[in-house]
């Protein structure tokens, strides 16, 4: 498709979600754009006006869609700057995730970060966690992030921080962590966790945009990162980790982030989630929810 053609289809896409969405504003709008999305006759020719941004069956569906129309996303050179810019100070979801980290005992312990950019989430959490000298704060991610994070690491003196684009480097972290990228991976993350040999003792997601419905798959539209996505299901995707081995301590929402589906409320995530899970029958002291004097959750809150 020539490069004008793309960009007008991709401004009409992108017109008829404004559109839709301002529709369900309206009284008596929800009713009617939700009736339209769910009617077989008027339902195909919706879907085509809306393009990649409709709601889509699985993860490989929705990337095939956006693959025209797609930024260099997580390969855009300017992708680490604007991370680094929007993790400079903490987001209300934030704090529940140093809430759980701060109880937990990282002296000479790997946390292993997945998605992790050049390490924008260990400069900002460090600010409040005062991680200890020899802890390895590990960024898993793609090679681009690989390359940019050991020299961005170097020129601030940071030895705590290292990269990898090996899965297998999770096996006996302390802790793994999924910040905003929970949703990027199909097969899921609890299945990825549930092959490693050593699993680690603590698992926290942070802004992932889950569903009540069904697993389905949508679209970040975003000019610098946009990115395909899975909408995983809630229960399903706690569920995942807990047939890994984990249980359950917290969840949280995430109101600073959505990811809306035009006339499709029952797919749209209204606001983003995190959970923080620990390993069953972990004999590793302390356990989650206690600081390293032994104080529980509910100590630490009064």
């Amino acid at each position: 498709m020539p490069s004008f053609l793309r960009r007008l289809r991709q401004g009409q896409i992108r017109t008829t979600a404004r559109l839709l969405f301002f529709a369900e504003k309206l009284p008596g709008g929800s009713r009617l754009v939700r009736g339209l999305a769910n009617w077989p006759a008027a339902a195909p020719f919706l879907n085509a006006s809306l393009g990649y941004l409709r709601v889509f069956d699985n993860l490989q569906e929705a990337q095939a869609a956006y693959r025209p129309y797609a930024p260099k996303g997580f390969y855009h050179p300017d992708y680490a700057k604007h991370y680094l810019k929007i993790y400079e100070f903490p987001r209300p979801s934030d704090y529940a995730a140093l809430f759980h980290m701060r109880g937990l005992d990282f002296e000479g312990a790997k946390i292993f970060d997945v998605g992790g950019t050049v390490g924008n989430l260990f400069y900002l959490y460090d600010r409040y966690l005062h991680l200890p000298k020899n802890c390895i704060w590990q960024v898993f991610e793609l090679p681009p992030s690989v390359e940019q994070g050991p020299r961005l690491a170097a020129s601030r003196g940071e030895t705590r921080l290292c990269f990898t684009g090996k899965w297998e480097e999770a096996e006996g972290a302390e802790l793994v962590i999924a910040s905003g990228s929970l949703h990027y991976f199909d097969p899921p993350l609890s299945a990825m966790v549930a092959r490693l040999k050593e699993k680690p003792a603590y698992i926290l997601v942070n802004r992932s945009p889950l569903i009540e419905g069904p697993t389905k798959a949508g679209v970040q539209d975003h000019p610098l990162y946009g990115a395909a996505c899975v909408l995983y299901n809630r229960r399903e995707a706690v569920g995942g980790f807990e047939a890994a081995g984990y249980e359950l301590v917290d969840r949280w929402e995430a109101q600073e982030r959505s990811l809306k589906i035009a006339g499709r409320p029952e797919f749209s995530a209204h606001f983003y989630c995190g959970f923080f899970l620990r390993l069953k029958n972990m004999h590793r002291q302390p356990g989650a929810g206690a600081d390293r004097h032994g104080r529980t959750d509910g100590e630490l809150r009064a």
